[in-house]
């Protein structure tokens, strides 16, 4: 954290600090990453930002964001050991639309359940992460939601809650910086309060370092979805609305011309848009695509296969942005149609229970489903992506009887879902901290 100085000139070493901190403020925001701390300075990276592509047990990727300093090292040791690993250099990947560059390490062999300092070279602030558990003997505990960042502040006041939860890593299903892959002077000003003079890709990682981290600097992972606001059109098959983009073609190349940002600013998914992320043998995540960068039909035989091959995982769970069972848009709109078509059947054949979904900006949760109909052993589907944005009235876009949904209402929410053993418990908690709902009632 940046340190103030007293105005009073009442001694040499208040001049002096005075005049530091005048000479700090003539540097543009954006080059702070050096900061004065306790006499001394220090880097802390501009941007810092946490998540897996492998098993989270045993792995850490590890992205930092420079602005022309020679910071592409990173050492890391066991917390509380004396010996830090000889320096990783990292692999530099582009920051669209900007002169930040992402700097990412992937490191692996790690044991679980254990805590790894971090850090960035010499004269470097140290931060720390947690690997996940080897298995659920001690309960998980994940913040879920979609939707993140109308406004910094909001999605920051809902991270702040889920922060008292002392949560392992945050679960999001789509529309993080609301930037829709177009250069800054393009992205639209949702925040009328806070004028953006910057990418709004840069208030979305400001909100993460802000409140992800602990007071004692352990940084809480964050794994994704894509969502329409991450892609230029908003889905493939809108090629009408990118009229100076390529027509859709399902090859790499495309996704990473009409998503930019959300296929270099994060590691997983990765392309082509859908993977699936296995926690030891106990929890697997189901990162899926809808009709974003892939048609919804093209991840059916994968799905099929994938939760085939994980018949014995006890927490199979999907998530994905636009709701099958939405609360707000139409039910028989089209992408929510065909997620009902084609993915609720292989879900409901792969042993799946439990699903989150987002877009409609409310909370909701629905019956157990199964084949369309309340059934005991049905389906839970929970969302529908308010974290930080603007919410809206239930089922204010529908015209007919809603006979789907349990709970539901237009608040900023986070959902926070606790595994443990066999055992799955949610609590729905606002921005506010109050607690929506919970499911079951008692965990």
């Amino acid at each position: 954290m940046e340190h103030s100085f007293s105005r009073s000139f009442q001694s040499p070493s208040l001049v002096s600090a005075a005049l530091l901190l005048i000479v700090v403020s003539l540097v543009p925001s954006e080059l702070k990453a050096q900061q004065f701390h306790g006499g001394k300075d220090y880097f802390d990276p501009i941007g810092l930002f946490l998540t897996w592509q492998q098993d989270p047990t045993t792995t850490m990727t590890i992205d930092w964001h420079i602005i022309n300093e020679d910071r592409n090292i990173l050492e890391f040791r066991e917390r509380g050991t004396g010996t830090w690993s000889d320096p990783i250099t990292a692999r530099m990947i582009e920051f669209p639309f900007s002169d930040r560059t992402i700097q990412r390490v992937e490191l692996t062999g790690l044991q679980p359940g254990t805590d790894y300092e971090f850090k960035f070279g010499e004269s470097s602030k140290v931060y720390y992460f947690r690997t996940m558990p080897s298995d659920l003997s001690q309960p998980l505990r994940i913040a879920v939601g979609g939707d993140t960042m109308h406004r910094q502040k909001w999605m920051e006041k809902t991270a702040r809650q889920a922060m008292k939860y002392d949560i392992d890593f945050v679960f999001i299903q789509g529309d993080l910086a609301y930037a829709d892959g177009l250069s800054p002077e393009k992205q639209r000003q949702r925040d009328t309060q806070t004028p953006r003079a910057h990418n709004q890709w840069y208030s979305f990682f400001n909100a993460y370092k802000n409140t992800l981290i602990t007071d004692d600097y352990r940084v809480v992972p964050m794994v994704v979805t894509i969502g329409n606001h991450e892609i230029r059109g908003g889905y493939y098959f809108r090629d009408d609305r990118r009229p100076d983009d390529p027509a859709y073609s399902d090859t790499d190349e495309w996704k990473k011309e009409v998503a930019p940002y959300f296929f270099r600013l994060f590691a997983m998914p990765g392309l082509p848009g859908y993977n699936v992320l296995d926690f030891g043998d106990y929890l697997s995540l189901l990162l899926l695509d809808t009709d974003h960068a892939n048609p919804v039909e093209n991840q059916v035989a994968w799905i099929r296969q994938t939760l085939a091959e994980r018949s014995q995982v006890p927490h199979l769970i999907p998530g994905y942005h636009v709701p099958a069972y939405p609360s707000v848009r139409n039910y028989n709109d089209e992408v929510q149609k065909r997620v009902r078509e084609l993915w609720v059947p292989e879900f409901e054949k792969g042993g799946v229970q439990l699903v989150f979904e987002a877009h409609d900006h409310a909370y909701k949760r629905t019956f157990p489903i199964r084949e369309n109909e309340v059934r005991s052993n049905g389906i839970v589907y929970v969302g529908d992506g308010a974290w930080g944005t603007e919410t809206r009235e239930i089922a204010s876009r529908q015209d007919y009887e809603n006979w789907y949904i349990v709970k539901a209402a237009s608040e900023r929410h986070f959902i926070l879902l606790t595994l443990h053993g066999t055992q799955r418990h949610m609590k729905m908690i606002s921005s506010t901290g109050k607690v929506l709902d919970e499911y079951p009632e008692t965990p």
